[in-house]
């Protein structure tokens, strides 16, 4: 997979290797990343490494809706790295 020029979406993103991969795809040239969520607000400092770049997106992997309403948002996805869990 060539990460320049792609569009990638990251769950998860907020902390961590979430973050980290964000960091990563852009310094390889990621055209875009969606940097998903369960709160938004909490990816300010993600989008903030580069705005033109970087855009937040909720998801909750565990809400159905969620899912389907990332989908129709981010519907320009190359990549997916499914980063996010659950402690149940």
């Amino acid at each position: 997979m060539r990460i320049s020029s792609s569009t990638a979406l990251v769950t998860g993103a907020n902390r961590g290797i979430g973050r980290a991969l964000v960091e990563a795809l852009l310094a390889r040239g990621a055209k875009r990343v969606y940097a998903a969520g369960r709160d938004t607000g909490a990816l300010a400092a993600i989008v903030a490494l580069d705005p033109s770049r970087v855009v937040a997106l909720r998801l909750d992997v565990t809400e159905r809706g969620d899912a389907d309403a990332a989908a129709r948002v981010a519907g320009d996805v190359d990549l997916v790295i499914n980063n996010a869990g659950t402690l149940d």
